[in-house]
């Protein structure tokens, strides 16, 4: 080849040289800062996602606090809900038996001794039933014909019904006294509730 083809392309690539070698620790600076500047974006996201990571177990915590509050709230309320109706239950009982005791009280006042009303008139048919049924364990009864009825009905010879009320332990019972020639001969009582489906 001839010689002067390969001096200028040897001084062409001289300085080519020269100037690519100037440029090396630019390049190796500005790779080096990139690396830093990824070093330290990688530090900066890996510290953020622990901080997420953190954050994350904190929220798992108040998660479980949640279910564990709410399953609190739902076995009180429902406690509360059952005191509640026992206590009303209660009450209601209490002034049950506070009704019966004042009706009991009131009715005792009213009535007259038992051995002033058995021995008052042993011809009056209404005190021979009415010391009947109370002999038999009853209290408070109500013949439900009026007197005026009550006698016409035993004016008449043969079988007679007399419809009456009365209560045992606090039940209130129905039913019917039978009547022949003026004496009591059965009587047949049985609970009011009986008489309902």
């Amino acid at each position: 080849m001839p010689s002067f083809l390969e001096t200028p392309l040897a001084a062409v690539a001289f300085p080519a040289a020269e100037a690519g070698t100037a440029l090396v620790p630019w390049l190796v600076g500005l790779a080096a800062l990139a690396a830093v500047a990824a070093a330290i974006g990688v530090w900066a996201v890996l510290e953020r996602l622990a901080r997420l990571e953190r954050a994350a177990a904190k929220l798992d915590a108040l998660e479980e606090l949640r279910v564990a509050l709410g399953a609190l709230a739902k076995e009180r309320s429902d406690l509360d809900l059952r005191r509640i109706e026992h206590v009303l239950i209660e009450m209601r009982d209490g002034q049950r038996r506070l009704e019966d005791s004042i009706l009991r009280a009131t009715q005792a006042a009213l009535r007259p001794a038992p051995a002033a009303q058995a021995s008052a008139d042993p011809a009056d048919p209404v005190s021979r039933i009415i010391a009947r049924v109370l002999a038999q364990g009853f209290e408070r009864v109500q013949l439900v014909p009026t007197r005026d009825e009550l006698e016409r009905l035993l004016a008449a010879e043969g079988a007679h019904e007399v419809p009456l009320e009365a209560r045992r332990n606090g039940v209130l019972c129905k039913g019917r006294v039978l009547l022949r020639d003026g004496a009591v001969t059965d009587v047949e009582l049985s609970p009011a509730y009986t008489m309902f489906p």
